[in-house]
């Protein structure tokens, strides 16, 4: 409502359209690959040993695309935030902590994956230079081992007992430096994506959480000080994602204050978290929110004064139905900047307005 991360999402958005473009071509690489073993397992087609022959080709490719994969894995978990041991310049007190980027502050709630990934790496990385000289001698001798399972049984069909094994070496060692690029390439770029992703998504959640808690605190605590504390636990409750709880402990304050309007505010705000929730249904989801705008039109009559119910309010009816709700959504937005100015900002970065991002009228009414 009232916070959004900062970053580029647009920018954020290309990049991850691309990355996914490129793990496409990567997958049609790979179906390419298994064609071409395909077709060399065809050339022994008279020993009658095709199938063997393209199951053994697959195996490696398969063996060798999974080694890839979990070394890219391990090369490219992100290590973010402040370097360990670190802690961030202490702020003058009453300041503002500085902004902070989702792509620098991300780090995951548990790190021993990461130390790991550290260890694995340096190791990896000083054994092969330590070793670098005699790599070659060992790929000479798996490709030996790949050569037998590549090639028929000598003496079958009309497969000469004399055949050199150099074809076999040769697919073999193909089948293994391509694959095995190729599954580093894609644990690479598939970690970037996804894992940093997933990481990224659970920071700014958390990011946000905190935000609202500590806005609604400083709001609360500036016009309603007598009653910020009995709210402030369902904040609390709120902030921690425990919505069941958060819903409790507000619903008692409104039991003894029925005319607490920043009560009423907070109780709109856990209906719709509860109201995107995963697994929630849409017609859950729209009774949640229809309930969320009625907490709101509530606080907006106990509080004419102050732009934040107006603005939730429309938040609200853009989650709801941006389109069919968008003239109420902006009269209400137009009210809450009549009130409070400064939450034309806010407006402008709100992930719940995203549906009116790019609108004209909204874009005219936030400049």
């Amino acid at each position: 409502m009232l916070f959004k991360p900062n970053g580029n999402r647009k920018d954020r958005d290309e990049k991850r359209d691309a990355s996914r473009d490129f793990l496409a071509g990567m997958r049609l690489l790979a179906i390419v690959g298994c064609l071409v073993i395909l077709l060399y397992s065809l050339r022994f087609w008279s020993s009658g040993q095709v199938l063997r022959i393209f199951g053994v080709g697959l195996l490696v490719a398969g063996a060798a695309l999974l080694t890839g994969f979990l070394l890219g894995f391990i090369f490219t978990i992100p290590r973010v935030g402040s370097p360990k041991g670190t802690e961030p310049a202490a702020q003058p007190k009453g300041d503002p902590a500085p902004d902070s980027n989702p792509e620098t502050d991300l780090a995951p709630s548990n790190d021993n994956l990461v130390e790991i990934s550290d260890w694995l790496t340096k190791i990896i990385v000083g054994v092969g230079l330590v070793e670098l000289k005699s790599i070659a001698g060992k790929l000479g001798e798996l490709s030996y081992y790949l050569a037998l399972g590549l090639q028929p049984a000598r003496c079958a069909g009309d497969v000469s007992c004399a055949e050199s094994p150099i074809s076999g070496q040769t697919a073999g060692l193909a089948i293994l430096i391509f694959y095995f690029a190729l599954g580093f390439l894609f644990g690479s770029v598939w970690t970037m994506i996804y894992f940093r992703g997933d990481l990224r998504q659970k920071f700014e959640r958390i990011k946000r959480q905190k935000a609202e808690l500590q806005q609604f605190q400083q709001a609360t605590i500036e016009f309603m000080p007598a009653k910020a504390p009995v709210i402030l636990p369902a904040e609390a409750s709120l902030s921690a994602n425990k919505l069941d709880e958060a819903m409790t402990d507000i619903d008692e304050v409104l039991k003894n204050d029925p005319q607490n309007g920043f009560a009423l505010m907070t109780k709109a705000r856990v209906l719709k978290r509860k109201a995107f929730q995963p697994g929630q249904s849409q017609a859950e989801r729209e009774r949640l929110l229809n309930q969320a705008i009625a907490c709101s039109d509530q606080a907006i009559a106990l509080l004419p004064d102050k732009g934040e119910p107006f603005y939730n309010k429309a938040c609200y009816q853009a989650l709801l139905d941006p389109n069919r709700l968008k003239d109420e959504v902006l009269s209400n937005l137009e009210s809450a900047f009549r009130l409070n100015p400064a939450l034309r900002q806010d407006a402008r970065l709100d992930v719940d307005l995203d549906a009116l991002h790019q609108d004209d009228d909204f874009i005219r009414l936030t400049a």
